[in-house]
């Protein structure tokens, strides 16, 4: 995972001594020892400025301010121990001082003792809530402990207090994609055979445009006791792609007899008449949405029009248009649909200060109808007000009706505590999931904006929309990284592999052999060309590349031997593809490389292990959970999805 460091900027530190402390000691010593400490800090001289406070220290050995002063010329020298030491005898000294707190605890994320750094940060943010830079740590602290919902609430403060703060939104989107990562583990691990896991898995396979695999696993988690509401929805969707109408509709229906106010079930039917060629029925229904609920229709607008032809969507438009003019469309959900906005920024990072009433049956009743309307963000708002107080199943409301809206914070919010009850848990690790893949998204977006001079951010959001298949978008933020730093290892790597993954590979062969010349032996790179020469069949070309490629990092390294295994089975070199694929068997994630060597063992006679490998490979696609797939990773595990 990358991170940025930290940025703490320590300026001439005023020395706060008692009243009357000067006066106790020789003022030619000591005064001078101070103005002397002061000039070397002043000049950025932090360890003469160091040996001038340590004689301070042996002068006034209970002055907690002058050891938190020794302690800060240590940290910006990077000599972390006995910086941490000097804090500690100032906290001793006097146990809620700020500065000494923050710096410990910075301290110690410096030397990843996370779990210790904790409760001095807790302790600076008492004294100063409304400071970002202590946010920001306590924030990486929780990170470092796998505490992310924790994390997440402390960047969601500093980005509050600091909102133009990019470092704020960096690290509140990458711990979004944390809680992602984390959420999944839970999933794959408690709740394999679980509708909300292969909803998941279906609604990533779907954004991804990889409708075949979709429609599987939508079936799969239809076949589930229990799935999430909408599920036939985005199934009849995927069926749109497949351009199986009759199917389609059928499934809509069915979301619509389960739930007559759905709004993405009527979404289906406005796309499916698109379909059929009756735009006019298609826009009266569109209206009939936006007029309902904008944030639903600004979330989704996206997904309805995915696909259509261009010519659709222009007499849509056009009937959308005459509708506004008439007043029987909003302004707002006209706007949507121009802008073809997929998630609305409003409220979407901040953190709740409504007052909570107590819960009650009437209100709980009008929830209930508005949900069933399809008034999603009027029951949001209903439900949100009184968030602390809600019951189990008003909470799988609220996450489902500020998702639909659009309103991903609320919605996290809700799902996260719906996630904590044993009963709800996959359903609110569902919901949690989805909310914080828009929220990741956002934040790094917003991060980018803010600092448009940052390679590693447009290489990781280029990473973040490569992983969900949207390769436009990621060669776009890949290129916009290599005009701020043309030789980014990372970037070049990125936009090959975002290349070659959108069937780009002329380009991308040209792209990795251009940085090969600035950096032949450089591993990553050597592995992106073998993989660029194995697309194309150039297998005597690649085994080269693909060697030089094994000495990747750790991560890369088992794919690698996977295409090295292709390499000498497609040039006859069977019993050597068979040891290079046995190093990649561990990654298999979904039964292809056992499949593989099952191939090459029965093609040497080795019957039993082929039987092992096929059993192995069969278990594997039956399970149909290719990690990748369930959570958006960073770039570093990229393995999976080459």
């Amino acid at each position: 995972m990358r991170r940025f460091g930290l940025k703490v900027v320590v300026g001439c530190v005023v020395l706060c001594l008692p009243s009357g402390l000067l006066l106790s000691q020789p003022p030619d010593a000591f005064e001078s020892l101070l103005a002397a400490a002061q000039q070397a800090q002043a000049r950025s001289d932090f360890q003469g400025a160091a040996d001038f406070y340590r004689q301070a220290v042996i002068l006034h050995p209970d002055s907690a301010e002058l050891r938190t002063n020794l302690g800060l010329m240590y940290y910006q020298i990077g000599k972390s121990e006995q910086a941490a030491n000097a804090f500690r005898q100032a906290i001793r000294l006097k146990p809620a001082l700020f500065v000494p707190n923050l710096f410990l605890g910075l301290d110690y994320v410096r030397l990843k003792r996370f779990r210790d750094a904790v409760p001095y940060l807790q302790t600076a943010v008492l004294s100063k809530p409304r400071d970002a830079q202590t946010q920001l740590g306590l924030g990486e602290a929780y990170a470092g402990t796998g505490e992310t919902r924790l994390a997440i609430a402390s960047y969601l403060r500093a980005m509050q207090i600091a909102p133009e703060n990019a470092d704020a939104w960096y690290h509140l989107g990458v711990s979004y994609l944390e809680q992602v990562e984390a959420d999944a583990r839970i999933l794959l691990t408690r709740h394999k055979n679980s509708g909300y896991l292969r909803a998941l898995v279906a609604d990533n396979l779907a954004d991804q445009r990889t409708f075949g695999a979709a429609a599987e696993a939508y079936k799969n988690a239809l076949m589930s006791s229990t799935f999430p509401a909408g599920t036939h929805a985005s199934y009849g969707f995927v069926l749109i792609h497949q351009h199986d109408l009759d199917a389609a509709e059928r499934e809509l229906n069915t979301e619509l007899k389960q739930n007559p106010g759905s709004l993405i079930a009527k979404l289906g039917i406005a796309r499916l008449r698109v379909e059929w060629g009756t735009v006019d029925e298609a826009a009266n229904g569109l209206a009939e949405i936006g007029n309902s609920d904008v944030g639903f229709f600004r979330a989704n607008i996206a997904k309805l029009k995915a696909g259509m032809s261009q010519s659709a969507a222009s007499k849509l438009q056009q009937i959308l248009e005459q509708k506004e003019a008439a007043g029987d469309l909003s302004v707002e959900a006209m706007a949507a649909f121009d802008n073809d906005s997929a998630s609305e920024w409003r409220d979407q990072h901040t953190v709740s200060g409504r007052t909570f009433a107590a819960e009650s049956p009437k209100s709980r009743s009008i929830a209930a109808d508005l949900y069933a309307s399809g008034k999603y963000r009027q029951c949001t708002d209903l439900l949100a007000s009184r968030a602390r107080m809600l019951r189990s199943e008003d909470l799988r409301v609220l996450a489902f009706c500020a998702f639909s809206t659009g309103d991903y914070r609320q919605a996290f919010d809700a799902s996260a505590r719906l996630a904590l009850i044993p009963a709800t848990e996959a359903e609110g690790l569902y919901w949690e999931t989805k909310s914080a893949q828009r929220l990741a998204t956002q934040a790094l977006e917003r991060a980018s904006e803010m600092d448009p001079g940052s390679p590693k951010l447009h290489v990781l959001l280029g990473d973040l929309y490569r992983q969900r298949k949207f390769f436009p978008s990621a060669e776009q933020e890949y290129r916009k990284a290599l005009a701020l730093a043309p030789h980014d290892t990372g970037a070049l790597f990125g936009l090959s592999l975002a290349l070659l993954a959108d069937d780009q590979i002329d380009e991308a062969f040209q792209i990795t052999q251009a940085a090969l010349k600035n950096a032949s032996d450089d591993p990553e790179l050597n592995a992106m060309m073998g993989e660029i020469l194995c697309a194309g069949n150039d297998f005597v070309g690649a085994e080269p590349y693909l060697k030089k490629g094994l000495n990747t990092k750790p991560e890369y390294v088992p794919h690698v031997h996977a295409l090295l295994g292709k390499v000498y089975a497609r040039t006859g070199r069977t019993e050597l593809a068979i040891a290079e694929l046995k190093f990649a068997l561990a990654e298999d994630k979904d039964g292809t490389l056992h499949y593989q060597i099952a191939r090459l063992y029965l093609k040497v006679g080795d019957r039993d292990s082929a039987k092992q490998a096929l059993d192995a490979s069969q278990r594997l696609r039956t399970q149909g959970l290719n990690r990748a797939t369930v959570f958006m990773q960073q770039g570093e595990d990229d393995s999976e999805s080459q």
